[in-house]
């Protein structure tokens, strides 16, 4: 009997361990940015409105630590690498289908 409660008690502390490891693991996955591609709309301050592809508005944070390949205004197409959040890493104008360059 007290090989079987031993066993028990081996079984739920090896049970907790494992999970308190996968636990932390899955905390310290950082989620992958988004991609948004679409034009923008207008920009307000340190946000960017842009109409993505399936007709979405979609709201985007811009500040210093945002890298930004060049200047936007309203009317152009761009491409975001974006936080669940809707911070935006980065922003440029996306490659024309075909050619291998940006639009001017």
């Amino acid at each position: 009997m007290k090989k079987l409660i031993g066993l028990i008690a081996l079984a739920v502390v090896l049970g907790f361990g494992t999970a308190t490891l996968s636990y932390a693991a899955g905390e310290m996955a950082a989620p992958a940015p988004q991609t948004v591609t679409g034009d923008v709309l207008k920009i307000e301050g340190e946000f960017y409105v842009v109409k993505d592809m399936t007709g979405k508005e979609v709201r985007l944070h811009v500040d210093k630590s945002t890298k930004l390949e060049g200047s936007f205004n309203a009317g152009d197409r761009i491409e975001a690498q974006v936080t669940e959040k809707g911070h935006a890493l980065s922003i440029t104008k996306p490659l024309e289908a075909g050619s291998g360059i940006a639009p001017r």
